[in-house]
């Protein structure tokens, strides 16, 4: 069993445009890289077993729909915030109905729903004691970033903490059901 989460990935154009977006900020924390950028679906916690989220990820009927990436946030807040993260400005609903399909399946499993509301996003920086995050909210500003792609898999990632955070390994990629770019 192994730390482990479902997500999407984003195209290279995508984070082409966030790490130009970031470059000439100075984030506070523990900054996330461009290896690690995604919007997960799904933390399924230390005790996972990443072939079994795959087979239950087969042959999922939900499309992924279409996303690009929006403004920033900050939980809790923006002025006591832990993490400062990067949202959706198109595709909430997209990726919010695929999570939910992503959690029936692996409920299967025995991973309990995530008591709170998911939140499509993209994690930016951790920091480790609550920070007033305002003025880096403001400074990414609220434009969208890059252009929008259609989300055409999930991919099922190991986690491997260490004392400089955290690699992510693709375990396996499950294609989805895609329709056409919205006009």
């Amino acid at each position: 069993m192994t730390r482990a989460f479902v997500a999407v990935r984003l195209p290279e154009p995508v984070l082409d445009a966030l790490a130009e977006r970031l470059a000439p900020l100075a984030l506070p924390g523990r900054r996330t890289t461009r290896e690690q950028w995604h919007l997960t679906l799904r933390f399924l916690g230390d005790d996972a077993d990443p072939q079994a989220v795959a087979d239950a990820l087969g042959g999922i009927d939900t499309a992924g729909g279409h996303a690009r990436l929006g403004g920033p946030g900050a939980f809790p807040d923006a002025a006591h915030a832990r993490v400062l993260w990067l949202g959706l400005a198109h595709g909430t609903t997209d990726v919010t109905r695929l999570a939910a399909a992503v959690a029936r399946r692996v409920a299967t499993l025995g991973h309990e729903p995530d008591r709170r509301p998911f939140q499509a996003h993209i994690t930016l920086a951790r920091v480790g004691v609550p920070t007033d995050l305002r003025a880096e909210i403001a400074a990414i500003g609220d434009t969208p970033v890059g252009p929008t792609w259609a989300i055409d898999a999930v991919t099922v990632y190991e986690s491997c903490r260490h004392a400089n955070g955290a690699d992510y390994i693709a375990r396996a990629t499950i294609p989805l059901p895609t329709g056409s770019l919205p006009t």
